[in-house]
Order: C-alpha cells, then sequence, then structure tokens
C-alpha cells in the first residue's frame, strides 16, 4: 500500500503559512493603486485603512493560489496515482479548510494536542507527538511520502523514524513550508516531484542543498 501523509493542515499553521508567504506574490498593478491612494490621503485613520485594506486584498488573493495549488498537488502526485491520502493533525483539532478533503481521506489524531505541543516545558523544551503512534496508524503502507510542517523537524522526525522502520519513506519538499516559493518557480510543476532542478544553481545555494541531504536518505538526492 502507498500512502501520502501530510502533518498538520490545522487552521494555526496554515494561516500562519499564508500570511507569511502572501508577501512574494504582490500583484504591481494593485500595489501602485494602493500607493497612489496612500499618497493622497491626508489623515493617519485613513492611511491605516488603506495598509489594512491591501493586506487583506493579498492575503486573500494568495490564499486562493495557495489552496487551488496545493490541493491541485496533492490529487496529481498522489491521490490519483494510487496513494492514500492521510491528513494527520494535533488532538481535537480541525484540518484547515484551505484542504480540499476527499470521501477516501483519513484524518488521524497524533496523541497530543497543539497547545501543548507549543508550551515550552520547564526544561526549555517542547512535547512532540510520538512518532510510533503516528505510523502505527499507517503501518500497513510500505511506500510513503510525507510533507507538511515543518520540514526540519516534524516532518524530519517522521521521516527518519519511518526510515528506520524500513519503510521507503521520501519527502515531498515542495509541499512543506518551502511551498509559497516553489510557487514562484517557473519550472514548478503540480504532477511531479521533485521538481526542482539543483543543476540549474551554482556555487553556495547548490552547496547548501547538497549539504542538507548529508545521512538524510529520505530527503531527495541529486
Amino acid at each position: 500500500m502507498k500512502q501520502f501523509l501530510f502533518l498538520y493542515p490545522i487552521p494555526e499553521i496554515i494561516s500562519f503559512e499564508i500570511n507569511k508567504g502572501m508577501y512574494s506574490f504582490r500583484d504591481q498593478k494593485k500595489d501602485q493603486e494602493f500607493l497612489r491612494r496612500l499618497n493622497e490621503a491626508k489623515l493617519e485613520v485613513e492611511k491605516e485603512a488603506i495598509r489594512q485594506e491591501a493586506l487583506k486584498a493579498a492575503r486573500s488573493e494568495f490564499r486562493t493560489v495557495y489552496r487551488a495549488t496545493l490541493n491541485a498537488c496533492i490529487d496529481a502526485r498522489y491521490r490519483k496515482k494510487g496513494f492514500n491520502i492521510t491528513y494527520a493533525v494535533f488532538d481535537a483539532s480541525p484540518v484547515s479548510d484551505v484542504i480540499e478533503l476527499q470521501p477516501s481521506d483519513r484524518i488521524i489524531e497524533v496523541g497530543l494536542n497543539f497547545q501543548t505541543h507549543t508550551t515550552q516545558q520547564p526544561d526549555g523544551e517542547y512535547p512532540y507527538p510520538n512518532s510510533d503512534y503516528i505510523l502505527d496508524q499507517v503501518e500497513s503502507t510500505r511506500v510513503l511520502r510525507v510533507a507538511g510542517f515543518h520540514l526540519w523537524d516534524c516532518v524530519d522526525r517522521i521521516a527518519r523514524r519511518a526510515y528506520e522502520r524500513d519503510l521507503e519513506v521520501l519527502v515531498d519538499e515542495d509541499l512543506t513550508e518551502l511551498f509559497p516559493g516553489r510557487l514562484r518557480d517557473p519550472e514548478f510543476k503540480i504532477d511531479t516531484y521533485p521538481s526542482y532542478n539543483p543543476r540549474k544553481d551554482q556555487g553556495t545555494i547548490r552547496k547548501m542543498f547538497l549539504e542538507a541531504r548529508k545521512e538524510r536518505p529520505w530527503l531527495w538526492q541529486e
């Protein structure tokens, strides 16, 4: 069985990612119009209202792009290629409405609520869900693809443990917090992972890409 596991698409995290990524997707014509109105405004309260209107418009437009493309990727890369789709959420957390759930999709809870996970403990650490508890809920799979939030934290933990359990595991780095940046790449493909070609980069970027893969066979290698 093939499984696509998307970690933590809950409203708090998805909204944060959209709010962070929207600044990379600005419409120059609309920005110029907002700037014109801002320059013509006399009162500070009027200027602030224009700023808030601009932010709201940018957020709404990027949310539409983010939602449509993310769901298209999940469908084309995995659902249509025979993968079962599973969304893992913190206990009692809903799946964000950015995700277009299908009747065949599964939602699993990870044995820890979001508040506990994001509350620093006396030792300075943060509690994490038990990776085996999550993987046991998809135990019938032998081929696992992992995405979600966040690449170098929760996603890496799950992928590492899956690798230790001898699963054929690969992280889809496109569909993590890197997603907004990937959308800006003209070579980005909805139906293909990896769509990034490291050979086009040289120097420091290429070195960083390769360095991140060392001792992480669950990440795509060059």
